[in-house]
């Protein structure tokens, strides 16, 4: 199991460059060449995973898919530390690396039942800030939609994860660039956006 650490700070696409032009963002080095991260999100036709606080997704990246099991965990100013387990798709669900019991139990009775609940299709682009020695953090630029069938809702976000340091670089980092950007914490992640549409719809 990893513990992701991370801040999510959305805006207005009116805003985006902007937010591609503030020195920090714009002097930082890029982490790859920017992809698309088309994800679909599964569940029990009773949300049963989303009863539990959880969410389980494939998502494609280029020629390669992943496995991802999250549990849910309280957001505050955008800032929060979710359980998180990842593994190459090899076709079908498998569920032995999660290690915590009480998730994996509740994946192992929903696996037979499980059918695409909603999608997240977006544009990353990363990039990589260290504010102090022994300080390292990937700022991520996603821009699309969350889409539950003909429905859908915009992708605008700002996702500062902490590869190496401590919870407060983050928050130190956000304050700054929303000291000179539109930027709002965002404390509902696209998957509760993504079940809430789906709700709707």
């Amino acid at each position: 199991m990893a513990l992701e650490i991370e801040l999510k700070l959305s805006f207005a696409a009116t805003a985006l460059p902007a937010v591609l032009a503030h020195p920090l963002i714009a002097d930082a080095p890029r982490v790859g060449e920017p992809e698309v991260l088309d994800s679909t999100y599964y569940d029990t036709p009773t949300h049963a995973l989303q009863a539990r606080r959880m969410a389980l997704r494939l998502r494609r990246q280029g020629e390669t898919t992943v496995r991802t099991v999250k549990c849910d965990a309280p957001s505050r100013d955008g800032l929060a530390a979710r359980p998180e387990w990842e593994i190459p798709w090899q076709g079908q669900f498998e569920f032995s690396d999660i290690d915590d019991p009480a998730a994996a139990a509740a994946l192992a009775a929903a696996k037979n039942q499980l059918q695409p609940v909603f999608r997240t299709r977006f544009r990353r682009d990363t990039r990589v800030i260290e504010p102090r020695a022994g300080a390292r953090i990937l700022v991520m630029i996603d821009t699309g939609a969350v889409e539950a069938g003909e429905a859908s809702e915009p992708i605008c976000e700002l996702e500062l994860e902490l590869a190496a340091g401590e919870a407060g670089d983050l928050v130190r980092l956000a304050a700054e660039l929303r000291a000179a950007l539109p930027l709002t914490p965002a404390n509902v992640s696209k998957a509760a956006r993504g079940y809430r549409l789906a709700a709707s719809a």
